[in-house]
């Protein structure tokens, strides 16, 4: 099969007036300049194409909560989104903490996937032998909660069982996926607010996960990736003290990355006032000031990673009365794209819009495929599989409900003008999506990691 785009494309370093030429679910060759004739040819002119985006924190609730997402709706809203790869995190019921589980897991999304897809193992203490039994080859790498909250029942809070599961990582080469806050001082903080003074809020969510509560985490994280020689990933970096801790990790010899949740950038903790628990997620939302520190980062290329972190939950959970029964995050693969996109024109100005869409490539889809090693997704070069997004800057779109696939069918962007919408999805050169229909049924393929599909061949 073969099929040819032309309009902006978005590379790694630029962006051009271009053709791109596919075939059998690849990049053949791309050239600036349009054809003469441009008969059956998607033409996009006046319209942005990027490589398609990778999803890190795909909790797409499959097995046991169903009720709140599933993989069908899930990943028809990534299509939607423009996510062609999502990876499945594992906070299920029974949550996705051993090796039988994991092929279970990939079993379940094949068939019903509409993006590629792998699987992020999880840790808990009960399941820590496991990580001797699992083939490295059929996970990303392995999630571990150092803190809880309603939606996370793994969580390993004492950093003696982390430390165990770090020494398998190490031995077996497995990347740690971290979400670092440190237990002890979310319990400390949480009596103090709750019992002490009283408050149950949405805008003391973070005032009681603080900084002190992630950068503590984060530093223990990196020191324990240093002994037992970890590759750490730190999920959901909340504060530009945490990217410095990136740094730091970097400086003494470790292999360690910052991802950011794009809600970080989007909203604050003056938004309470108008979302209320609707934006409770965690690690919490952080002040003004910190905010615009954090998209000086992301300018500045010193953040790795921007993922939406689609955690669905119903509505009904996240309309309690007190901020300390609310489950945390919310979905947001569909309206994540347009929302970095529109707010980085608000902070930078219309003239960099190019900059932004070249820096947000990078950080959504070319970065994650390079640290997770999947070196035939993220990013649009020759060789590589033909997943992209195409999106129109020029229109606004108002984000409304109806528009969305995902199960629960709500939003905290609900309202929102906003521009860059995806207007064109591909799966491996296939059109997928295009304004507002899925096209297809489910074709999503899991996703190998390149050492291993390497060293397969080297067996053959």
């Amino acid at each position: 099969m073969t099929s040819t785009l032309i309009g902006s494309i978005v590379l790694p370093d630029q962006i051009i007036q271009g053709t791109l030429h596919i075939a059998d679910g690849t990049i053949r060759r791309i050239e600036e300049g349009f054809p003469k004739i441009t008969e059956d040819i998607f033409d996009f002119r006046g319209k942005y194409i990027l490589p398609g985006l990778i999803e890190v924190h795909g909790h797409l609730r499959e097995p046991g909560l169903e009720h709140k997402e599933d993989i069908p709706h899930g990943t028809r809203a990534a299509l939607a989104g423009g996510y062609t790869t999502v990876f499945d995190m594992p906070n299920t019921k029974p949550p996705t903490t051993t090796a039988a589980r994991v092929e279970a897991q990939i079993k379940r999304y094949s068939g019903r996937s509409y993006t590629d897809f792998a699987i992020n193992m999880g840790a808990s203490v009960n399941d820590i032998d496991e990580l001797h039994k699992i083939d490295t080859g059929m996970i990303t790498g392995v999630k571990i909660f150092t803190a809880g909250h309603a939606t996370t029942p793994t969580t390993i809070p004492h950093l003696s069982d982390v430390a165990r599961i770090f020494e398998i990582l190490g031995a077996r080469k497995i990347m740690a996926l971290l979400h670092a806050e440190n237990q002890d001082l979310v319990n400390y903080f949480t009596h103090h607010y709750r019992e002490t003074l009283a408050r149950n809020d949405p805008a003391v969510w973070s005032d009681a996960r603080n900084a002190s509560v992630v950068l503590t985490s984060a530093l223990e994280m990196i020191a324990l990736a240093k002994h037992f020689g970890v590759k750490l990933y730190l999920l959901h970096l909340s504060t530009s003290e945490e990217f410095a801790a990136v740094e730091f990790g970097r400086k003494i010899g470790v292999d360690v990355y910052g991802e950011i949740a794009a809600y970080q950038l989007i909203f604050t903790t003056n938004d309470y006032e108008k979302y209320g628990n609707l934006i409770n997620v965690a690690p919490a939302l952080r002040g003004p000031s910190e905010h615009e520190k954090l998209w000086k980062l992301l300018r500045a290329g010193k953040i790795d990673t921007v993922i939406s972190e689609h955690t669905p939950h119903m509505l009904e959970e996240k309309q309690k009365e007190s901020v300390w029964e609310v489950a945390s995050g919310m979905p947001a693969m569909q309206e994540t794209l347009p929302a970095l996109l529109s707010n980085w024109v608000k902070q930078f100005g219309d003239d960099t819009l190019e900059e932004g869409l070249i820096r947000i490539a990078r950080v959504t889809s070319q970065n994650i495929a390079s640290i997770f090693d999947f070196a035939q997704k993220g990013g649009l070069a020759v060789d590589k599989d033909a997943d992209m997004v195409v999106v129109d800057t020029t229109q606004t779109w108002k984000v409304n409900k109806a528009d969305l696939f995902t199960k629960n069918q709500w939003s905290a962007y609900e309202g929102m003008k906003l521009i860059g919408r995806p207007v064109a999805t591909f799966l491996r050169g296939n059109l997928v999506y295009q304004n507002g229909k899925i096209r297809g049924d489910a074709q999503g393929q899991r996703v190998a990691r390149s050492s291993v599909v390497e060293r397969e061949r080297w067996h053959q």
